[in-house]
Formats: C-alpha cells, sequence, structure tokens
C-alpha cells in the first residue's frame, strides 16, 4: 500500500502483560492488549495519510504473537513477518514448531532473530555463526520452509555482522527512522511505553529535513564501516 518512496516498518515485541521473568530493559517493549489493534488502526490511516508503505513485525518468538497479534493482523487483512529465536522455539511462552506452521499458513512471514538474543557484535567467530547460519537452518526446519529475512538483536551491527547476514534477502536492524524502498538493510520504528495513535501518524508523516537525512545517513555509514 503507499507510494514506492519510503517503508513505515512498525515493530513490536511481546503483547499483553510481560511476564515476571521478562528483564526490566525489555518490559516498557511490550504493547498493552487493548492498544495493540488500536495501533493498528493508527498505522493504516498514518501509512495512507503519509503516502508510505506500512510493515509490521514481532521479535523474540513470544507466544503472545500467536495468540494476540495474529487474530488482530488478520481482522484487518494485515500480514506481519514474526523474528523468532532459534534456541526458543518450543520454550514455555514461546512458539513451537507447530505455531510457526499455523502462522505460516495464515499468511505471515517467518524470520530469524538469531540463537540466542545476543549482541551479534560482540560474538566470536563460531558464536556468529550458530547465530546466523545454524539458527537459520533450525528455524527453517522447524517451520518446514527457506528463512529470508533476519531482524539484528538489539539494532547492534557492524560490518562484520553485516557481512554473516549477505545471504539473506532482507536484513532489520533498530535505527528509528522510515526505511527506504527496496533496501536491503532497513531501519525500524519499535513500540515503547507511551505510543499512541499520534505517535504513529507523526513517524508515517514527519518530513525529515535535509539536516536530518544527512546525520541519518552519516550515522549509518558509521555503523556499516566500524
Amino acid at each position: 500500500m503507499g507510494g514506492e518512496a519510503e517503508r513505515l516498518i512498525l515493530n513490536f515485541h511481546g503483547i499483553g502483560e510481560p511476564r515476571p521473568e521478562i528483564p526490566a530493559d525489555e518490559r516498557p517493549y511490550w504493547c498493552p492488549a487493548a492498544l495493540f489493534p488500536e495501533l493498528l488502526d493508527a498505522a493504516l490511516a498514518a501509512a495512507r495519510e503519509g503516502g508510505c508503505a506500512l510493515e509490521i513485525t514481532f521479535d523474540d518468538g513470544n507466544l503472545s504473537d500467536l495468540e494476540a497479534a495474529v487474530p488482530a493482523l488478520a481482522a484487518r487483512a494485515l500480514g506481519a513477518t514474526f523474528f523468532v529465536c532459534a534456541g526458543r522455539i518450543g520454550e514455555p511462552h514461546y512458539l513451537g514448531a507447530e505455531d510457526l506452521r499455523a502462522m505460516a499458513g495464515a499468511g505471515m512471514e517467518i524470520g530469524s532473530h538469531g540463537w540466542g538474543h545476543i549482541d551479534l557484535r560482540r560474538a566470536d567467530d563460531a558464536t556468529l555463526a550458530r547465530e546466523t547460519t545454524e539458527a537459520r537452518a533450525r528455524i527453517a526446519d522447524a517451520l518446514g520452509a527457506p528463512v529470508e529475512r533476519f531482524a539484528i538483536p538489539f539494532g547492534s551491527y557492524d560490518r562484520r555482522v553485516l557481512r554473516s547476514l549477505q545471504g539473506f534477502r532482507a536484513v532489520y536492524s533498530s535505527d528509528n527512522r522510515r526505511a527506504r524502498a527496496g533496501s536491503w538493510l532497513s531501519p525500524r520504528c519499535s513500540y515503547e511505553r507511551g505510543w499512541s495513535a499520534e505517535t504513529i501518524r507523526q513517524k508515517a508523516t514527519e518530513r525529515y529535513s535535509l539536516k536530518r537525512r544527512l546525520r541519518q545517513m552519516a550515522g549509518a555509514l558509521v555503523k556499516r564501516l566500524r
């Protein structure tokens, strides 16, 4: 939907009340269940107003993806990409192999979020291979289909990390801006506590100044080259 110039990619984590074991620094990224449908409706309207394409993604592979997110998406004829951690498949409160296949059957796409949800920049070569190549194979085996997209945990990357991801068709960061059409590495805007419909409208419609665009380009270049 929308124009060809830019994409608004909204990212969510858990839907509902975060479980007690969820770390304190991750809890603000869980979206209240009652708010989530409102934000989807706001996103559809904002994307039309802003003339941008809308994409929706989810990280971490929480069971709430299937129980809360998929029904709300399906009710609006929306698809999404769900990035799961290979090492969490089938663990309590996380998606299992049957869940992944059911979601794919409902028109959702399944991608990789690595194996153990770690900062890839800090990984040694063996660990990086596990987080990229081995995780991809594990998820594809559970899904019964190829895995073509990768979401970088914590949005932390450098040229070594990006080089390890070259085999994926698309890679996603968390750089909090709209993405260019057709870009391989795409920034996303991740939900945080306090968001409203107006937050999404602003992200879809705000006009980036030349100064801001140059600053964004410089920041992305530093990450790619470091």
